[in-house]
């Protein structure tokens, strides 16, 4: 990542536009994950917008279960996902965003041709957050940025008060981002791989993983 980068939402957005076509995951009824390739897409900066034919088991499963995780590769090892939840826009702006992926995604019009246009139904993913990951920067970068009017949660690994400052922890660190403190060490979330390394090298068991 260059240092003169901002990870904002704008940045993260571009980064999924110019990825194209985008890896998406959801849930199917029985719990189980669902990924697939989506390119009928419309970028805002105040939503993401996309294209799912009603019949399919992709608008089916975001129907029954909004949540949904869409990732793009920006370029070798660097990727940007968006985590949230979308909703079927209102049935009097399903033509005016539809247009606009057909517009933006010609080759779609031959897979919806207009006697067929209602068959499709458009999504919109507002609120949410962003990770960015670039593995090939050294130390690694990863960059939460919330979305419209989400959160980001917590994800990592975080040093407990029981940690003794023995130090075990920071040869263990292959990203080097372990670094003393009082009364507690502390890790570098913007560069954790969050591999787990440290956890497992500390004998008082003060390193503890949170979220999922």
């Amino acid at each position: 990542m260059d240092d003169k980068e901002i990870i904002d939402p704008v940045f993260c957005l571009r980064g999924l536009q110019e990825a194209g076509t985008l890896a998406c995951a959801t849930r199917a009824a029985d719990g189980s994950p669902r990924v697939r390739f989506v390119a009928g897409l419309h970028f805002e900066l105040d939503a993401v917008y996309l294209l799912a034919s009603r019949g399919m088991p992709f608008a089916r499963q975001l129907l029954a279960d909004p949540r949904l995780q869409l990732l793009g590769t920006v370029r070798k090892g660097v990727y940007v996902r968006l985590t949230g939840e979308a909703h079927p826009v209102p049935e009097e702006e399903q033509v005016r965003w539809r247009l606009r992926i057909f517009q933006e995604r010609p080759y779609y019009r031959e897979l919806y041709p207009p006697y067929k246009h209602d068959d499709s139904l458009v999504f919109a993913v507002r609120d949410g957050y962003f990770q960015y990951l670039d593995l090939v920067s050294m130390p690694i970068q990863r960059v939460y940025v919330p979305f419209g009017g989400g959160t980001v949660p917590f994800s990592g690994y975080r040093i407990g008060e029981t940690c003794a400052r023995c130090g075990s922890c920071r040869p263990a660190c292959p990203e080097n981002c372990i670094e003393t403190g009082d009364p507690v060490f502390r890790i570098r979330q913007e560069n954790c791989l969050q591999c787990g390394a440290c956890a497992e090298a500390c004998p008082r068991g003060a390193i503890e993983r949170v979220g999922d």
